[in-house]
């Protein structure tokens, strides 16, 4: 799976490995930066994409296909030996929402 691109052009990377803002991050910043940072954003990205696709397009996507993303994620996440949550349970709760929508 290739890596996201944010909404500020850059691919998604641990917040160990990014240079240290130059300026004050507003809470919002920190947010965004949090939910990117989430296990399963790749997995919802992924979704929202396919959505976007679907409804732009004539392919037909079925919900086994959603399944079958699914389904694929999760059995990478455990061969990488990834979590799927992070140590915030209301973060975790938006992102998992987000998804099973």
């Amino acid at each position: 799976m290739q890596g996201v691109e944010q909404a500020d052009g850059e691919e998604g990377l641990d917040a160990a490995s990014s240079p240290a803002p130059t300026e004050p991050q507003t809470p919002m910043d920190v947010d965004k930066a949090s939910i990117y940072r989430h296990p399963l954003f790749p997995l919802l990205a992924l979704l929202f994409e396919k959505c976007e696709q679907s409804t732009q397009g004539s392919d037909c996507v079925t919900s086994a296909s959603f399944d079958v993303d699914i389904e694929n994620f999760v059995r990478s996440q455990e061969k990488e030996g990834k979590a799927f949550f992070s140590e915030d349970p209301d973060l975790d709760n938006l992102v998992t929402s987000l998804i099973c929508c």
